[in-house]
Parts: C-alpha cells; sequence; structure tokens
C-alpha cells in the first residue's frame, strides 16, 4: 500500500495544476518524501499532522526545491486542509517516503 500512495504524490504532481491530496496517508508520505529530497534528517514525530508540516516548512523555508515534482509536492501537502493525531501507522507511510524518496 505504501508504493500505491508514493506513486499517487508523483502522479498528483504531475498534473498543472497538481492534483489536491485526498486522505492524511498522502500528506504523511509527502513529509517524509519532501525531507528527503531537500537532504534534511528524518522528521521526528509530534503529535499532529499540522504540527508535523510546520516543522518541515521551518526547515525548508528560504531553500530551493532540487526539482519542480519536489516543489510541487510540497505545495500540495501546505495545502491539504485536514489535520489528523499521529498514529504509528501514519509515522509508517511517512518513514516510507523519507526511505523510498531517491536522492
Amino acid at each position: 500500500m505504501s508504493y500505491i500512495i508514493k506513486m499517487a504524490l508523483d502522479i498528483k504532481a504531475g498534473f498543472e495544476p497538481p492534483a489536491q491530496m485526498s486522505s492524511p496517508i498522502e500528506a504523511y508520505c509527502a513529509i517524509g518524501t519532501v525531507a528527503k529530497a531537500m537532504r534534511l534528517d528524518l522528521p521526528a514525530r509530534r503529535d499532529t499532522l499540522f504540527e508535523m508540516r510546520e516543522d518541515l516548512k521551518n526547515e525548508i523555508d528560504g531553500k530551493d526545491f532540487p526539482e519542480p515534482r519536489i516543489e510541487k509536492i510540497c505545495h500540495i501537502l501546505m495545502s491539504f486542509i485536514r489535520n489528523e493525531t499521529t498514529t504509528d501507522r501514519m509515522m509508517e507511510y511517512m518513514v516510507y517516503g523519507y526511505e523510498n524518496e531517491p536522492i
């Protein structure tokens, strides 16, 4: 399932304008994907998706994106409006996104 979620991010980023995320699972995967692409450490677990997203935003603020795909994934992540409590399952998706993003 993780593979499909990561592939969905790439597909959504391929549209112009990028398609919106439909689930928090995609958002957690996107956090890991963007963090790895930006050469950051694996993000620390926080209580909510919005807290984790804010941490990522603070880490990448002012940095250039390595490629347009990552910029688009980041854009759709930052516009995701549904906050969620961070669970072990959500963290697994975030770790998968991080570990499977080539740099």
